[in-house]
């Protein structure tokens, strides 16, 4: 699947990046944009989007970390992840303040399921799945 870079959220007149629209949690009709961030571990999105889907998450993990020089505080679950016909499982942290317009994709969460190519250059980003070395 190859797509053409776009502007971040509230980044108006931005530099085009890595952007992905990703359902989450089974539900095919909504998608949050994510910026494929490489330098991330994990998967992190805004709480507000758990609440959008009615995402229960008083069962997850509890942390504080930082996330682009905020720290929040975290709830990270397992959760049905898709793009486009591509779907995976991963945990996704659900992050409060979340002060970003967008979410990020990390190595852990997406990268580790796909191979990614990037194309600064034309401005697009191509992802099949991969699903590690073969046996």
């Amino acid at each position: 699947m190859r797509l053409p870079f776009r502007e971040l959220p509230d980044d108006a007149g931005g530099t085009p990046r890595p952007v992905l629209g990703v359902c989450l949690g089974g539900d095919e009709h909504v998608r949050f944009d994510c910026l494929l961030d490489t330098g991330a571990v994990h998967n992190r999105f805004g709480s507000w989007v758990a609440q959008v889907l009615g995402i229960e998450s008083e069962e997850g993990q509890r942390q504080r970390l930082a996330v682009g020089g905020v720290v929040v505080d975290a709830v990270t679950v397992p959760l049905r992840l898709s793009v486009g016909e591509f779907t995976w499982q991963a945990p996704v942290s659900f992050c409060d303040p979340w002060p970003f317009g967008f979410n990020l994709l990390g190595q852990e969460g997406f990268f580790r399921f796909f191979r990614v190519t990037l194309a600064a250059a034309r401005y697009t980003v191509e992802i099949e799945p991969d699903r590690g070395p073969v046996a």
